[in-house]
């Protein structure tokens, strides 16, 4: 079998400088019988991905990864040579495949809507149906706890330092302090650091839609900040440096690339072990993996809980703006308690 894997030259070849290829989170590789049929389809899905600039980089990416894997199963089940031929019942066939094989949801619908868009840029004449039509699992969003463990946050930050991996460390350090997203996490300068040590408030700038939100400091974030901007000067850092990424070009796309790629072979390392099967009263289940994301989650809860002795009736809104979100409803999807059903009279 050709494990594909090993053969990365399309990808690489189309992706910006200094990108890294990552294979998305919990897929398998992709192991195929009829190798020839299933280069021929990719090529083919490649052609349209090369001359097609349509939505933004990542999800393009992630839509062509998707892609090929379908072309796998294309060419062990159906022998087809032309992705401008693949047809309603194909797509059926691999919709039914992925639920057999226990991919989640989110996984399923995100890979299917892959499907569909380079299917409709291939000109085919043919109609794939859509969700509705699939009897797909439902997608539960905010039904569990992704919160790291405290002694997993220890263990991460010690293994990164081990590694000499200071800009996991300081990442680590970082999201859990302030919430931040991955990238606003790649984006943070000196100067955003200093100005926070003298305002009051850190200000993270071009959030998700390009807002920016100001994160007002309690004695232990700023305390964090101190201890930083101490670190960067002696490193020779100046103000309108990255914290952690290179001023280069692509050096905070760089940056993102590595954090995401040691979670990814790091995580094992550090995860307490069957931590979904970790039952605490009163709270959502804990997810069985965890990321970089998850300590977004364990801030929103640290400060939805320090909010509620100190102004309960704000709480939720403190948490929801702090996120950057502005939607109080999403706030839930962070939080660790579990819904309750209210009891039938």
């Amino acid at each position: 079998m050709l494990d594909v894997n090993k053969t990365n030259t399309l990808e690489q070849a189309n992706a910006p400088p200094g990108t890294e290829l990552v294979i998305p989170e919990n897929l398998p590789p992709i192991k195929v019988m009829n190798p020839g049929l299933y280069k021929n389809l990719c090529e083919q899905v490649t052609s349209i991905y090369k001359h097609n600039n349509e939505l933004r980089y990542g999800t393009r990416k992630r839509h062509y990864e998707a892609t090929k894997r379908f072309c796998g199963f294309l060419a062990d089940n159906f022998r087809l040579q032309k992705f401008k031929n693949v047809e309603d019942r194909h797509f059926r066939a691999y919709a039914e495949y992925l639920k057999e094989m226990g991919f989640s949801p989110a996984t399923i619908q995100s890979d299917l809507s892959g499907i569909r868009f380079f299917h409709r840029l291939s000109g085919s004449k043919n109609k794939l149906s859509e969700n509705n039509c699939l009897d797909l699992p439902k997608r539960a969003v905010g039904t569990e706890n992704r919160a790291w463990l405290p002694e997993e946050k220890e263990k991460a930050r010690a293994i990164a330092g081990e590694m000499g991996r200071t800009d996991v460390v300081i990442a680590i350090d970082f999201i859990d302090a302030f919430g931040l997203r991955i990238e606003e996490m790649c984006r943070t300068k000196l100067e955003y650091l200093m100005s926070a040590l003298k305002n009051g408030q850190l200000v993270v700038p071009k959030g998700k839609g390009g807002q920016s939100r100001p994160i007002m400091l309690n004695p232990d974030q700023r305390a964090l900040i101190a201890k930083y901007v101490e670190y960067a000067k002696a490193i020779g850092l100046r103000p309108g440096d990255y914290l952690i990424s290179s001023s280069e070009k692509h050096g905070v796309l760089d940056a993102k690339r590595s954090l995401q790629n040691w979670m990814s072979y790091s995580r094992e390392k550090f995860m307490v072990k069957d931590r979904d099967k970790i039952i605490e009263k009163g709270k959502k289940k804990r997810h069985a993996t965890i990321s970089w994301h998850g300590l977004r989650h364990g801030y929103a809860q640290k400060t939805h809980a320090d909010a509620l002795i100190e102004n309960p009736k704000q709480a939720k809104k403190i948490v929801s703006e702090n996120l950057g979100h502005h939607r109080y409803k999403v706030t839930r999807i962070y939080l660790a308690e579990a819904k309750t059903t209210k009891k039938a009279k």
